[in-house]
């Protein structure tokens, strides 16, 4: 398979979203921390982009196996590249090896709270597409994805820069009858403040998910996907894309006033009016060609203004 076609099936454009969440990750330890480790942050790094291809080339595989009309198929991008099913499995089968290789050597580098977090988030990947019940064909999937992703990614690329003693640790430790015992430590603070930190994240990559769902629901319908707005119908899907949208400017509230982010980091709020219009004309013509992109542009603009203004924030210590 050559780089460009490897590329169409993993749709490495996709990825783009992974970096937005390491800014965010970063700029929480540089606010909370200021500790970082190079090799891990490497390591971690690798992974997850390789995570991120695998999970993109299962769905792809996916949806042209479980396609129920003939367009479907056509569509999918095993046809157009002409990429036989051996040869993607093979793929598949690397990625998922590297990747499993990479995070154990993580774990064994940090903390075990590392081994069952990033398993979880092994496992959230390998069920998004395959398995008896794929999450990306259950209502549910906007709500699993927005947490894995914009909660996930953040929270270990914290942990793994050796922040994790300030965050939590899992220990292990044999007595001498011989029986084990385990102890869970943490600070409460912290672990709230990455979430409220990362709600914007979690809410914005959902509503990825859930401009998705919308722009397709005739054809899921066809290859009987059971997303929210099929299960749940297009008015309800559309009120909980808005509540995704406008949630985040509230928790930047509350996280600076219960200084879990620096005062300037308010500045994103300045994001409201074009948020607030790519929202609106989402709605009022979901379509995966001339409105899903905004949903992606929301993400972006929000992640970058909220990340960039909590680096610049701990800098000036406002």
């Amino acid at each position: 398979m050559s780089l460009k076609k490897y590329f169409k099936f993993v749709e490495i454009q996709t990825s783009a979203l992974s970096i937005y969440a390491y800014a965010l990750g970063a700029a929480f330890i540089y606010f909370y921390f200021n500790h970082w480790n190079l090799l891990n942050s490497i390591i971690f790094f690798i992974s997850e982009m390789i995570l991120d291809n695998m999970i993109t080339a299962i769905n792809n595989v996916m949806d042209y196996i479980l396609a129920k009309d003939e367009q479907s198929k056509a569509d999918s991008v095993i046809v157009k590249e002409n990429i036989s099913l051996p040869l993607a499995f093979t793929y598949i089968t690397v990625l998922l090896i590297i990747s499993a290789i990479l995070g154990l050597w993580l774990c064994f580098r940090t903390n075990w709270v590392l081994f069952f977090a990033g398993g979880l988030l092994f496992l959230i990947v390998l069920s998004y597409t395959s398995g008896p019940f794929p999450i990306s064909r259950m209502p549910i999937g906007e709500f699993i994805c927005g947490i894995a992703q914009g909660m996930g990614v953040p929270f270990l690329f914290a942990y793994v820069n050796d922040n994790y003693k300030q965050i939590m640790t899992l220990n292990f430790l044999r007595l001498n009858n011989g029986d084990w015992t385990f102890s869970l430590n943490g600070s409460l603070t912290t672990v709230l403040a990455l979430i409220v930190i990362c709600i914007p994240s979690i809410c914005y990559n959902s509503n990825v998910m859930l401009a998705n769902n919308l722009s397709d629901v005739e054809a899921d319908k066809r290859n009987e996907r059971a997303t929210l707005p099929v299960v749940f119908g297009r008015f309800k899907a559309n009120w909980l894309y808005q509540f995704f949208g406008y949630i985040p400017f509230i928790c930047i509230i509350i996280a600076v006033i219960f200084k879990m982010a620096p005062i300037l980091s308010l500045l994103t709020l300045l994001t409201f009016p074009k948020i607030h219009k790519n929202i609106k004309a989402f709605i009022a013509h979901p379509n995966k060609s001339k409105t899903f992109p905004l949903s992606l542009q929301n993400y972006k603009l929000f992640i970058a203004v909220q990340a960039a203004t909590i680096f610049v924030g701990a800098i000036i210590h406002f």
